[in-house]
């Protein structure tokens, strides 16, 4: 019993000087294709969004059109996003990271020209839930890693 208190001792202290073993959070930056939600082709990438951050608050612009052509304009956008192209546009902004979640952001959906608040959950490293909400209203979609 005296040598397992010993041994069980001497692996604590070696324990103690070893680096923690936890990963650091993953992170939301990186590309992320979104699926097309309707359709005869539901379920299939529609684009790509390149996911940034800067200064610590995120962001996200659109880097690969997949059912247009990369000169593609915004025809259904309104105000300063009217016809403008759709590539490098930024379509995710002000997103703040807070327990773990990203909150207090904006998204805008090209495909209606609309703005909703919006959230981020992480679900696995490679799979993000995506809130967007209008009021009381709330709708969810999940995008994956382009690796």
């Amino acid at each position: 019993m005296k040598n397992m208190m010993i041994a069980f001792m001497a692996l604590l202290l070696v324990a103690s000087f070893l680096p923690a073993g936890h990963a650091a959070d993953p992170s939301i930056t990186g590309v992320w294709s979104l699926p097309v939600l309707k359709g005869k082709d539901k379920g299939k990438e529609r684009f790509q969004v390149e996911i940034f951050e800067k200064d610590g608050v995120y962001y996200g612009k659109i880097v690969k059109l997949t059912f247009l052509p990369e000169n593609a304009l915004c025809t259904k956008c309104k105000k300063e996003k009217k016809d403008k192209p759709l590539m490098g546009m930024l379509m995710l902004w002000n997103l703040k990271k807070e327990a773990g979640r990203y909150v207090e952001g904006k998204i805008y959906d090209v495909e209606a020209g609309k703005e909703y608040k919006c959230s981020i959950a992480q679900i696995t490293p490679d799979r993000l839930k995506i809130t967007a909400s209008l009021l009381f209203l709330s709708e969810s979609h999940y995008w994956t890693r382009v690796k």
